[in-house]
């Protein structure tokens, strides 16, 4: 469980991506309408919000998939699109599906992907090998992916994510449907990442995770309402506290 000690360490750590005045349109209609929002290194900072209202969106123009209509999007001091552009790895994306090719065993995936930066065959390997055996993958590993579970696959995602050890972790709900050991794997690996150094953002509909791992929460509706640390959606008296402050700045949305 966070600390508020760690919410308020990680106040003073390195801004690894820095959103401001963010604005998407799509037509006439604003996705996006002036996020200001900085994510730290040591932190998993949990994007919650009703739907619709621009998580997944904020995500993928984190990840420089999509271009700001208006304002910037800099990770490590860099415009995300082109960090996206380049093929650097510094940014790790999980979408809500695992984006693997499901005829490819679970190490030709790695191989395949690791390729698309430079790597060899061999130099996945040593780079997977400690967080292969940390998610339960080995058994997996040279079987189709198709044949897996979806546990098995989200897990296999992440590895591919993590490939490049990047110093920002973007995750789209990625324990949705999953079964409650798959799903702590997943929360332990994304935690553990953050407490490395690195930068976790963590698109979730699930309160109970988010008070468990997230430093901060941000709840977004085209914008960003409001920003809770544990300092203060742990306040008593009130049970549910993030509830509680969901319903206070959003409503009844779900």
């Amino acid at each position: 469980m966070t600390s508020p000690s760690s919410s308020s360490a990680s106040a003073s750590a390195e801004v690894v991506a820095h959103i401001e005045g963010l604005v998407l349109t799509y037509g006439r209609t604003a996705v996006l309408d002036g996020i200001d929002l900085d994510v730290r290194a040591g932190e998993v900072l949990g994007l919650m919000g009703p739907n619709g209202g621009g998580k997944s969106t904020l995500l993928l123009t984190l990840a420089g998939l999509i271009r700001p209509t208006a304002g910037s999007v800099r990770v490590q001091g860099t415009p995300a699109h082109r960090l996206a552009l380049d093929a650097t790895g510094k940014v790790g994306l999980i979408t809500t599906t695992p984006g693997l090719y499901p005829l490819l065993t679970g190490r030709e995936n790695l191989a395949f992907f690791g390729a698309l930066y430079g790597l060899s065959a061999a130099e996945v390997e040593a780079r997977t090998a400690g967080f292969v055996d940390r998610l339960g993958l080995r058994p997996h590993l040279d079987k189709p992916a198709s044949t897996g579970s979806s546990g098995m696959q989200q897990k296999l995602s992440i590895a591919r994510a993590l490939l490049m050890d990047p110093p920002l972790l973007l995750l789209d709900e990625p324990t949705a449907n999953l079964d409650p050991v798959s799903a702590d794997v997943i929360y332990q690996t994304a935690r553990a990442h953050a407490d490395a150094g690195k930068a976790v953002v963590w698109v979730t509909h699930d309160l109970h995770a988010a008070e468990a791992i997230c430093d901060r929460v941000a709840l977004v509706r085209q914008r960003v309402l409001h920003v809770a640390s544990f300092t203060d959606v742990r306040q008593p008296p009130a049970a549910g506290p993030l509830l509680a402050a969901w319903r206070r700045i959003l409503g009844d949305t779900l």
